[in-house]
């Protein structure tokens, strides 16, 4: 998240986020690696769960968040962890289709705004 995101309004700050993770290069390889058996068997040594760039804005977002709930903008009984992973879901099936129109930031936005608890 942007250094000093906190108490500024959260659906855009995660939106915004997330729309940078998907649109980045980093990303684009995602594809490159599946294709390559031994690089996958290689990154599972280091990186056990998930797709590195994806888990690692999993565990940022869900900081974020984390945050976000201690400060009471969302409520106790929400899971960080959980909106952080359902997030990244949601937009990675956003922005799967490469062959279709693609997806706005204002899409991640909708998409946010439905995740995201008021």
């Amino acid at each position: 998240m942007p250094p000093g995101a906190l108490g500024h309004p959260r659906v855009g700050n995660v939106a915004t986020a997330l729309t940078a993770v998907f649109t980045s290069v980093a990303v684009a390889i995602v594809a490159l690696v599946g294709f390559r058996d031994s690089l996958r068997a290689r990154l599972r040594d280091t990186w056990p769960a998930g797709v590195p760039v994806l888990t690692q804005a999993a565990e940022i977002l869900a900081d974020y968040l984390e945050d976000e709930r201690a400060r009471g903008r969302i409520p106790a009984g929400a899971s960080p962890a959980t909106l952080g992973a359902i997030l990244i879901g949601t937009t990675h099936l956003l922005y799967a289709d490469r062959t279709g129109t693609p997806s706005t930031p204002e899409d991640v936005r909708r998409a946010v705004e439905a995740v995201i608890p008021a």
